[in-house]
């Protein structure tokens, strides 16, 4: 059982891996069993920070005796040790094709569908101490789109040193615990052209002052915003640490500054006085930050994360008015022939702002950029939006013979002015190999809301085919 189990992971595995440093935001199925891994303990860092680099996961993974764990784990380890072996090829060329009947108005984490169809074509290379892809998009848009058709979405350089990675990128992020949503940076939008610089291993400092912090890591970014906007090539800085100082407990902390832009100070000096929170300068910026946690625990031998994300969407001035809100809880159960994973959030972006009598028209909309905290009118945060409160589900299967099943349940409450109005929303996923590649398909059913006039198709289908060599 545990040769055809390895053997079948390994099949999927080749299809949905490429030769990258780190694990991305594309394969939410591969991230499962990553969590699951993690909820009991096997992998001993923090795994709330997308892309995540393969160097900690392949440590922990030489540590694991795969015959005294539970069938569902032994899946897990499976996994990721066949994803990990396909990952660690040279050179790797493919192609993706996708097709979307609407554009999807949530983006959780995994596949994005943000064009009707697209073609990409990319190259990738990796050794010791450099990595890369150039990824070219060809994109088929909406007719009332301000978006280029061509791109280079998913394309990066990355020199790794010692336990530092530079990289220069347009890579989508996903920060935080949340499984449908994230409250700072998920891939709701379409990714930043950057230059990051992450840690490369999360081992614990060997420092004794230190040590208490157990396995950590921290990353760091300077992007750009968009030519089109009313203030062209907006900056943005990032940056987020997190630790996992026992067991069961992950902690981060993040924070993202939207400043300068043409006709701005946009010099390193200013960017220091803004990190810094250097006061002598009255300095335009807008400002964010976020702490989130995840708790792992047993509950009558059942096994649960228990997470939670809080943000402060204005955190230039003293404490914080309100806050974002993200709650969850996540579970796995299976047996030999597959596993399941299972969640429920809620999450809330409905604030008042300070000097303002009324809730709503505040998060993420600062007071200097007319477009906000978004991207090509996509908010870089939470996909359900701003002035909304979601509870939503989500189930994940997945089987031996490398096929894949997802559903996802969402009720949302939108607010605007004095009106609020509820709304629905079913998604269906089926993935599964074809044609020596790998095929997904989506299916969507969304009850309209005239609060959100830009979801105005009720049932919409999307998928895409993979094919590497």
């Amino acid at each position: 059982m545990k040769l055809k189990l390895f053997s079948v992971c390994a099949a999927l595995c080749t299809f949905s891996s490429i030769a990258t440093p780190w694990l991305d935001t594309q394969d939410n199925y591969l991230r499962q069993s990553l969590q699951s891994l993690a909820q009991a303990g096997l992998l001993t860092g923090p795994v709330n920070t997308y892309p995540i680099m393969w160097k900690n996961i392949a440590i922990d993974l030489n540590r694991i005796d795969s015959a005294a764990l539970s069938p569902q784990l032994q899946f897990a380890v499976a996994h990721l040790r066949s994803a990990l072996n396909a990952n660690r090829g040279e050179r790797q060329s493919g192609l993706k094709l996708k097709a979307n009947s609407a554009t999807a108005n949530h983006q959780h984490f995994g596949e994005s569908y943000f064009e009707d169809a697209a073609l990409s074509l990319f190259q990738e290379v990796q050794s010791d101490s450099i990595a890369g892809r150039l990824q070219v998009n060809r994109r088929v848009l909406d007719d009332n789109s301000t978006e280029q058709d061509n791109t280079l979405d998913g394309s990066y350089l990355a020199l790794i040193r010692g336990n530092w990675v530079l990289q220069v990128d347009q890579a989508a992020v996903w920060w935080g615990p949340g499984q449908q949503s994230s409250l700072l940076l998920s891939n709701n939008a379409r990714p930043l052209p950057s230059i990051r610089l992450t840690r490369h291993g999360w081992q614990p400092d060997e420092r004794s002052w230190l040590r208490w912090l157990g396995p950590w890591s921290a990353t760091t970014f300077l992007g750009y915003g968009q030519h089109t906007s009313a203030v062209p090539q907006t900056r943005y800085w990032g940056g987020r640490l997190t630790l996992r100082p026992v067991p069961a407990l992950e902690l981060g902390a993040s924070r993202v500054i939207q400043w300068g832009g043409q006709g701005r100070s946009n010099g390193f000096s200013t960017l220091w006085d803004l990190v810094s929170y250097d006061q002598r300068d009255e300095i335009p910026a807008d400002q964010r930050a976020a702490i989130d946690a995840a708790w792992h625990l047993q509950l009558a031998g059942f096994p649960l994360t228990v997470y939670t994300e809080l943000a402060d969407d204005d955190n230039q001035s003293g404490a914080p008015d309100e806050l974002l809100q993200l709650w969850g809880v996540r579970s796995y159960f299976g047996e030999s022939t597959g596993i399941h994973t299972v969640n429920l959030e809620y999450s809330d972006t409905y604030l008042t702002c300070a000097d303002q009598l009324d809730a709503g028209a505040c998060a993420y909309q600062g007071s200097l950029y007319p477009e906000g905290y978004r991207r090509y009118g996509r908010i870089i945060g939470s996909g359900y939006g701003a002035d909304a409160q979601v509870l939503s589900s989500a189930w994940h299967y997945q089987t031996l013979g490398g096929i894949s099943w997802s559903a996802q349940l969402t009720l949302a409450r939108y607010h605007q002015a004095a009106v609020s109005d509820s709304s629905w929303q079913l998604k269906l996923e089926h993935r599964r190999g074809l044609f020596d590649g790998l095929l997904s398909l989506q299916l969507r059913y969304l009850q309209q809301s005239p609060l959100r006039p830009e979801l105005d198709h009720q049932v919409s289908a999307a998928g895409t085919w993979e094919y590497r060599f």
